[in-house]
């Protein structure tokens, strides 16, 4: 009987020893990837440029022509969807509208297809702080915060990463896109040069040298 105690006794030690192991095991949710610990999110902002209707005068100012183009070199870059030209409307309606068309004229100057300008207008009421408001969407990258360190503990008990590994990449490369919409959709691409297809094709076929001259290509990085 003693016996038998004895040996019932070291089976429920045992079994106690496998449930405390069995509670360090890893499990699915310690599998996450990098991107998956730290994402990196898109949000789309807008940007949006003031400038004053100035009843007096019909003609946009050196300083505002200078603005405009700056801010349609960074729609160029970082711009989706159209570039927005809001006006007032009510009081002083027409020189509103004659303000905006001057301000399309200068941001298709500065390189805005017609095609990308939209129009719009909102109610104003008098004449005082009339505002033309120039505006597009951008987006924007956003890491996870780094400097985690709770659970560390726990981490090396169960064999695992640091928690702040792989933050630092994420972050520099939520910094380094330049377009972050890249992540959302693909850019959009030219249609490819037939034409070019088809004269490098001709060429080989009547044995001409299709590739470029290596003397040609050192001198134009020398120069």
């Amino acid at each position: 009987m003693s016996k038998r105690f004895s040996h019932m006794a070291v089976v429920s030690v045992l079994a106690l020893g496998v449930a405390g192991c069995a509670a360090g095991f890893n499990g699915p949710e310690h599998t996450m990837s990098v991107e998956e610990s730290h994402p990196i999110s898109v949000d789309s902002q807008v940007v949006t440029l003031t400038i004053d209707a100035d009843a007096t005068t019909t003609d946009l100012s050196n300083r505002d022509k200078a603005r405009l183009k700056a801010f349609a070199n960074a729609y160029l870059v970082n711009g989706h969807g159209p570039l927005t030209i809001t006006a007032p409307s009510g009081y002083a309606d027409a020189d509103g509208h004659e303000a905006a068309a001057d301000i399309r004229q200068a941001l298709n100057d500065a390189g805005v297809s017609w095609e990308a300008l939209s129009g719009a207008t909102y109610r104003t009421g008098g004449d005082a702080g009339d505002q033309l408001i120039v505006s597009y969407t951008r987006y924007v990258a956003t890491a996870s915060e780094c400097g985690i360190f709770s659970g560390v503990a726990e981490r090396d008990y169960r064999n695992l990463r640091s928690p702040n590994f792989g933050c630092a990449t994420q972050n520099n490369i939520a910094a380094m896109l330049s377009d972050p919409h890249d992540l959302i959709a693909p850019a959009a691409v030219s249609p490819r040069d037939a034409m070019a297809t088809a004269r490098a094709i001709e060429a080989y076929r009547s044995g001409d040298i299709t590739s470029s001259d290596a003397e040609d290509i050192e001198a134009q990085v020398a120069d």
